[in-house]
């Protein structure tokens, strides 16, 4: 779909350090799937059962954490199979769609309903 939109990409080009021993070397990387270097954006794709997704989910939090600066899309089973629908690679009635995820990955934001009803009486 990348080529037929002419979108520029490189499949897995960089590994991201999560994960170092008491030495400082690293033992765990993320490798997002796609990077699309005309956005500076990188792309993962999970289409897998729910506990690699759960683990997968970890990793991109982690990535969040250390690189602030690096943006990642995280595109899920669900997300995938409604592209297929809408560019009519699939047909509706073929493709049976999982729930969306509860909780994105990322960091928590908290909002104080309080605080805000009080700035705007």
């Amino acid at each position: 779909m990348l080529d037929f939109y002419d979108v520029a990409w490189d499949y897995e080009p960089r590994a991201f350090a999560i994960e170092w021993d008491d030495a400082g070397e690293p033992t765990k990387y993320f490798r997002p799937d796609f990077y699309l270097p005309d956005d500076d954006l990188y792309i993962e794709i999970t289409t897998m059962n729910q506990k690699l997704v759960t683990k997968k989910n970890q990793k991109i939090r982690r990535l969040r954490d250390l690189y602030p600066e690096i943006r990642c899309k995280v595109f899920y089973q669900r997300d995938y199979l409604h592209l297929l629908v809408k560019y009519e690679l699939a047909e509706p009635d073929d493709v049976t769609l999982p729930t969306a995820p509860t909780r994105i990955p990322g960091p928590v934001e908290v909002t104080n309903l309080a605080d805000r009803d009080a700035d705007v009486g």
